[in-house]
């Protein structure tokens, strides 16, 4: 694996959704939603993709950023009520898998830009 393989960024992104999705689910107290598994459900096929080649690797990545900022990309403009102690837990949920996202996708573009000599 080459330094220009996104390898190890879809296995940090892939951790991370993973643990946004399990906090999500099994950390508040009332009753969740299914639907707070959904970054866990991203962040395990972000992980699998870490093993495939790099062209390919790189187009499930962008798709798994892109449905990811999709789902908690509208849950940004509650920054300033999630920062202010306003917000519930899936708020937080939404926006931390957007910040996770946008930072994988700035992450792949990267890789993409470094080619393998």
């Amino acid at each position: 694996m080459t330094a220009s393989h996104p390898g190890t960024t879809l296995r940090i992104l892939g951790a991370l959704l993973l643990a946004i999705g399990l906090a999500g689910y099994l950390l508040p107290a009332g009753p969740v939603h299914g639907t707070a598994l959904i970054p866990a459900g991203l962040g395990a096929l972000a992980i699998l993709a870490a093993w495939q080649r790099r062209g390919p690797a790189l187009v499930t990545g962008f798709v798994i950023c892109a449905l990811a900022l999709f789902g908690g990309g509208s849950a940004l403009a509650q920054v300033p009520a999630l920062l202010a102690g306003e917000a519930g837990a899936a708020a937080a949920s939404r926006v931390a898998t957007a910040l996770v996202a946008g930072w994988g996708l700035v992450a792949l573009l990267l890789a993409l830009r470094r080619q393998p000599a």
